[in-house]
Order: C-alpha cells, then structure tokens, then sequence
C-alpha cells in the first residue's frame, strides 16, 4: 500500500472511531439562543412634535414570530383602529384615524415577543412619543420585593383610583403598562398629570391577560398615587408581592443525649389532624419544616429502638402557632432527657432575625 493509500485508510478509520467525533451543528446552524432586540424605531423613543397621522415602525434584530409579538404589543392610551404591516424584520403600526392632538403616547413591546426560533426579547421595550411640543413629565418608579415570585418580566399595571383597590381586569384595562427587569425595578414615564394612580404588579401564571384569583398574583402599593405640577414624580414605589400558596419555613433545633436515636419532628393542622408537614433526622440536631399558611401544632418524638432502648419520647410546643405564606419562623427547640427521665416542657419559640411580621 502507497503512502497516500495509506493516509487515506488512517483518515477514514479516524472518522468511523468514537474518539474521533466530533460535535457538530445540526442542519440549519447552531442552535438560537440570543433573544431578539428592537434595533431601531421611528419616531425614536421621546419624539415631539410626532404628526397625528403618523405610524410607529419597529426595526428587530431578526425575523420575528407575528403571532406573539401581536399579543406583545400594546399602545397607550389605544389609538382607533390599530393594524400591524410586517415587512422582513420591519413592523409597521397604523391608525384607522389619525391621533390626538397635543397627546403623549407609549407603544410597550412586551418582553414576551419572540424571534422565529421561538426565542423571547430579555426584556420590554417602550417608545414613548408626543404629538405636541412636549412629553407628559409624570414618572412613577420602584422596586418589586418578593421572595418566591418571580420578578423580571412581572406585569407593571396602572389604573385610574377610581377603580379601586382591585380592579377587575376583565372588564376594565389599564391606562399604562410596564414590565420589571430582572433586579424587579421598572418604570413608567410620560405619564399625565393632575391624576391618582393605583399601581400593581400582576404576576400572571395562567398567561392568560386576566387576573384569576385561585392562581394568579395581584400585590398593589396600598394608597393611590396623585401627580401634579408640583409633584410629578414618585419613586421608591417599593411593591411587595407575595405568593399566598407558597410554604412558611419553620426552623429550630433538637437537644439530646442519645445522639444515636432517630427523632422526627411535625407540624399539624390545628383544625385538620390529617394535614401534616414531618421531617426526620438521625440523632439531635437543626431540622426545618415547610408548611402552607395556617395554623400549626408542633412536636418532636424520639423514635424507640431496638428493644425499646431508648424509650420512645415526646416534646410539645404547648400552643399552636399561626403561619403566613413565605414567613420565616425560627428558634423552635426540644430538648429530651437522657432516658428514664421526663423531658422537660421546650423553650418559647423565637423569631429568627431575618423573618418578617
């Protein structure tokens, strides 16, 4: 065999060896994992002077799926007739009549939109343009608090006061919408003046637009929220959110001697005896509990072993504790004597330092 034929055989022995593999691209190219962006709009975000019959056009970074950036994109307040005109990468949105004079409008494109690949934006895009000679120079800002929730992406909602303090989404629609970033902070400016906001975080599992109470999670800032000349900006709107089906955690520790003995310790339902959160350890120790929101009767017992040695044992906490979603209650201790003796009545439990009221 020649040198060449010989290369050659080499080659294809190589190729046909697992240890020669290697990772390829499927057919197509790599795979899509860049969200899209928005590129370039016109009129550019803070326009003035916008002419009421003009259009928004929105220039994105890549093909996009139609379907969801419809539902993606909203305008405030909603022009007459809006219709959508796709060309290659190019939106174009239009008016069945022209817009208000002297108005400030807002075109939010909802970090939900995706590209073709099915790939979302990271995060919310807004255009906020005038038709006179000035923007509306209300601004309201903050944070979202929460523990389980998730923030980015969370839907900003803000409604006249008249509304009320739980507006029904079904029947009436905000006035402006925003979305959270990723630290939970969002914004909305441009907003009108001599006017009382209630402002919302909607966390909307069910993705449906609406807010369904069995599932879905509405937490507001408690007071409406006035701008005025003199005051148009509020910020430090700091909104806490918490999930009413998420577990407590209750957390503290077990004394004893026996330190080969396995002890549990429960938490039941003071009204329901069949609702009950255990957590098991060998030997004493630190143990933690998640349990829904409720009202909780809690005790420790040393399991008995082999031939009864240790005897089997028990702590109560003498009275129930009352539990919230997403609280954190610590400094629960019960502490069993070494064997034959009465373990005494445990502690009064403490908060931990880092729970809330």
């Amino acid at each position: 065999m020649t040198a060449g034929r010989a290369g050659i055989a080499a080659a294809l022995a190589c190729l046909l060896a697992a240890g020669c593999a290697k990772s390829v691209f499927p057919p197509g190219g790599p795979i899509d994992k860049e969200g899209p962006r928005v590129l370039a709009t016109t009129p550019a975000d803070s326009s003035v002077s916008v002419p009421v019959n003009a259009g928004v056009e929105i220039l994105f970074s890549e093909p996009m799926d139609h379907a969801s950036v419809r539902d993606a994109i909203k305008v405030f307040p909603p022009p007459p007739h809006p219709a959508l005109d796709w060309s290659g990468r190019r939106l174009r949105l239009t008016w069945g009549e022209p817009l208000a004079e002297n108005a400030t409008y807002q075109v939010l494109v909802s970090g939900r939109a995706r590209d073709s690949h099915g790939v979302p934006m990271s995060g919310a895009v807004a255009i906020r343009f005038s038709t006179g000679d000035s923007l509306a120079r209300g601004r309201i800002s903050g944070v979202i608090r929460a523990k389980t929730l998730r923030r980015h992406g969370a839907r900003m909602l803000l409604f006249p006061a008249s509304y009320g303090t739980r507006p029904d989404t079904t029947e009436f629609q905000a006035l402006y919408e925003a979305e959270a970033d990723t630290a939970g902070a969002y914004e909305f400016s441009a907003l009108g003046l001599e006017t009382e906001y209630r402002i919302f975080a909607f966390f909307d599992r069910t993705a449906n637009g609406t807010y369904e109470e069995d599932q879905d999670v509405l937490a507001g800032w408690p007071t409406p929220i006035r701008l005025t000349p003199e005051r148009a900006v509020a910020d430090s709107i700091n909104i806490v959110a918490v999930d009413p089906r998420a577990p407590a955690v209750l957390s503290g520790n077990v004394f004893a001697a026996d330190s080969t003995a396995r002890y549990a310790v429960e938490a039941r339902a003071e009204t329901d005896s069949s609702n009950v959160r255990r957590v098991q350890r060998e030997g004493p120790g630190p143990f933690t509990l998640r349990v829904p929101a409720g009202r909780y009767l809690l005790r420790a017992v040393r399991q008995p072993g082999i031939g009864g040695v240790p005897p089997r044992a028990e702590v109560r906490r003498p009275e129930a504790i009352d539990v919230k979603a997403e609280e954190e209650l610590g400094g629960f201790l019960f502490e069993f004597a070494p064997s034959g003796q009465r373990s005494p009545a445990p502690p009064d439990s403490v908060r931990s330092p880092g729970s809330k009221e």
